[in-house]
């Protein structure tokens, strides 16, 4: 049974972001509904970039995401297209992500986590990869709103054979 089970009149007051700091590789924090990783702004600096952007492990931006860069810790990246049902949720990334990486945590700039579950999320990439995360879901998901992708490196199943 959760808190919101047993007083629901807390669903509707805003709660700030409660992703995991411990387990992003990069200073993050939440400043309103926006995301501040370093000493950048998510939603303004994601207009600069079509197809969003790496972040490295100072919390600079440093390279678009379509270069599939696996030596950076954080992608940022637009929404294409989410599904939501049955508490789990389907988002679609305009981005590729690096193949050699799991996603550690999200966070979504630009919403107010009023009402947000933890679910099961599956991130399917513009290449059609899916991975998939247990992580805080926002009540409502938009196309096009930006999406914070923690990464972490995972092991080569090839150097690990026998």
């Amino acid at each position: 049974m959760s808190l919101f089970d047993l007083l629901p009149s807390l669903k509707g007051v805003l709660v700030s972001r409660s992703f995991d700091p411990a387990l992003w590789p990069v200073p993050i924090h939440a400043s309103g509904s926006d995301i501040i990783i370093g000493t950048t702004d998510v939603c303004a600096e994601v207009l600069r970039h079509t197809c969003g952007y790496y972040v490295d492990s100072a919390g600079e931006p440093v390279c678009p995401a379509a270069d599939d860069d696996a030596r950076h810790p954080v992608l940022v990246t637009r929404i294409a297209a989410a599904q939501v049902a049955g508490g789990r949720a389907v988002v679609h990334i305009d981005a590729a992500l690096p193949l050699n990486s799991a996603i550690a945590d999200l966070a979504f700039a630009g919403q107010c986590l009023a009402g947000a579950t933890l679910a099961d999320i599956t991130v399917v990439d513009a290449a059609g990869h899916r991975r998939t995360v247990h992580a805080e879901l926002p009540a409502s998901i938009v196309a096009t709103e930006t999406i914070v992708i923690a990464l972490r490196p995972v092991a080569d199943r090839a150097r690990i054979a026998v």
